[in-house]
């Protein structure tokens, strides 16, 4: 995911965590962005599904690497450090329970 963000560093995402969740069948990855304008400025002009696209594309670039077959299932959520202070008492595992 870093890498991804690295490759987008030219858009200037204000980022306020993420996290990935693994386990043997799904990845959860949660991105949080600063507060809740910028998602939705974000999610307007395309943003989170190139987020989306291009962690998904280096996935399968790394699949031989890591050897497996095809994609597990990944599911993506976008929020904001804003929410999770507002409505999660600031706490990133409430938010993801």
């Amino acid at each position: 995911m870093i890498r991804t963000f690295e490759a987008m560093k030219k858009r200037q995402l204000l980022l306020g965590d993420f996290h990935i969740i693994k386990t043997e069948t799904w990845v959860a990855v949660w991105v949080f962005f600063v507060n809740e304008q910028d998602v939705q400025e974000n999610a307007d002009v395309g943003v989170l599904s190139e987020l989306e696209m291009n962690f998904r594309e280096r996935l399968l670039a790394s699949k031989e690497q890591f050897s497996f077959q095809e994609l597990p299932p990944i599911s993506f959520e976008f929020d904001s450090k804003e929410n999770v202070d507002k409505n999660y008492q600031g706490s990133y595992y409430l938010r993801m329970r």
